[in-house]
């Protein structure tokens, strides 16, 4: 069974996520934290923010850096992990590194193992079918190795994340801008930053994550 939480903002949910998966027998979860997204900015304080936050959860954290890892040293850095995180930024440039890494080719293997996905903003839209129409929200000629932005595919939908406006960068405006253009070319499914988009083999439902 394969489950993922697909946050925009509000990391609300992730405890009951946990709770409702089953947490290990002894420890604390061990979550693979990636913040790949956030590799071509010089500081990301909405990361940091994450991390304190999953930590106070009583998670875990193992830093994933997807910039470096790949082949059998990402192979070792992931196994024995319970759940894996992939934090926001560009969406444009985690795929990149999601695809540079090789994290995309292995990852649906260790889902269905029964790692736990969870990913918030740049991190829950690469999840979606397609990143193309985030395009209008991050640059993407900030990967320009990236040859498709076909995402993960945990959700036969294009993941709009942000999507009640509360975040200045992502007005309303842009968001029924963003419906409109792409709108007729795939299914797009809206997340505000106080929902999560709870996905359980293939089936998703919209459930509350406030804010902290």
């Amino acid at each position: 069974m394969i489950s993922a939480l697909l946050l925009s903002a509000g990391l609300g949910a992730v405890p009951g996520f946990f709770e409702a998966n089953g947490r290990p027998a002894s420890g604390a979860p061990r979550v693979g934290f990636v913040a790949a997204a956030t590799s071509i900015y010089p500081s990301a304080p909405w990361v940091d923010a994450d991390r304190q936050a999953l930590t106070g959860f009583g998670l875990d954290l193992v830093e994933i850096d997807l910039t470096v890892l790949d082949g059998d040293a990402l192979a070792a850095a992931v196994t024995g992990l319970d759940a894996i995180y992939l934090a926001g930024g560009n969406t444009f440039v985690l795929l990149h590194h999601l695809r540079r890494s090789g994290l995309d080719e292995i990852l649906p293997q260790l889902l269905d193992d029964g790692m736990l996905y969870l990913g918030a903003s740049a991190g829950a839209a690469v999840a979606g079918s397609d990143i193309e129409p985030l395009g209008l929200m991050d640059d993407p000629s900030e990967a320009p190795q990236l040859d498709s932005t076909r995402g993960l595919g945990l959700v036969d939908a294009v993941l709009l994340p942000h999507a009640d406006g509360q975040l200045p960068p992502y007005p309303t405006s842009l968001v029924d801008k963003i419906v409109s253009t792409y709108g007729q070319r795939f299914p797009i499914q809206r997340i505000d930053d106080d929902q999560a988009l709870l996905v359980v083999d293939g089936v998703a439902t919209i459930v509350p994550s406030p804010l902290g």
